[in-house]
């Protein structure tokens, strides 16, 4: 009897899980217009963020937490506060970097994972996920996100990204969470809380000089 009952209770825990999971997006047409409607207000964003960064050789997890900013259209800043201070602004085809105070300004297409991240943001941000190039897409949902699951085609690309995990809170279309999978076992994880949108006023945040 006491068998029994383990067996009904982990069926409907694997039932429940069943249930949690992702399904596929049907009208993938709707979608885009939502994005589309929904980015035209949104001229700002920030929020607090945390990087969980997996590296399976060591089998373990680096977490970083900071503030992000994004600015219509193409300018990007992430400001780590911990454990250490380290700043990364996008601002076009410039990337600046901050580490122990010293500063270094390249172009962005000398460092190819901060680029397909810019595109990819930039590209919900602004409602221009359909017009995503050289990926193959699939969409999903579930009670409260949107799932994007994307993966390159270009065999350029796919030598240092593997794909990109995008979730897209459903009351506001807005990114919720970022994951940027350099190979099979290894990813790292962007998770936005706290979001405001439309508060930045100038571009201080994004300045590269």
């Amino acid at each position: 009897m006491k068998r029994l009952y383990i067996y009904f209770l982990l069926l409907f825990v694997c039932l429940l899980q069943i249930n949690a999971q992702m399904k596929k997006l049907k009208d993938v047409d709707a979608f885009n217009k939502r994005v589309i409607q929904e980015a035209v207000s949104v001229k700002s964003i920030e929020s607090d963020f945390t990087q969980i960064k997996h590296l399976d050789l060591f089998n373990e997890n680096i977490t970083s937490k900071g503030k992000f900013y994004y600015k219509h259209s193409d300018k990007i800043s992430l400001d780590y506060s911990s454990p250490t201070k380290y700043l990364i602004v996008i601002n076009g085809d410039k990337l600046k970097i901050v580490s122990d105070g010293k500063k270094n300004i390249v172009g962005l297409k000398s460092n190819k994972i901060m680029a397909e991240m810019r595109g990819m943001l930039t590209a919900c941000m602004s409602g221009n996920i359909s017009q995503i190039s050289g990926y193959k897409m699939e969409y999903f949902e579930d009670t409260n996100s949107y799932l994007i699951k994307i993966k390159p085609t270009n065999k350029s690309v796919q030598a240092y990204i593997s794909g990109f995990d995008i979730y897209m809170d459903k009351k506001d279309m807005s990114v919720s969470k970022l994951r940027i999978s350099e190979n099979a076992s290894d990813y790292t994880d962007y998770l936005f809380q706290n979001k405001k949108f439309n508060t930045l006023t100038d571009d201080k945040k994004f300045l590269v000089n």
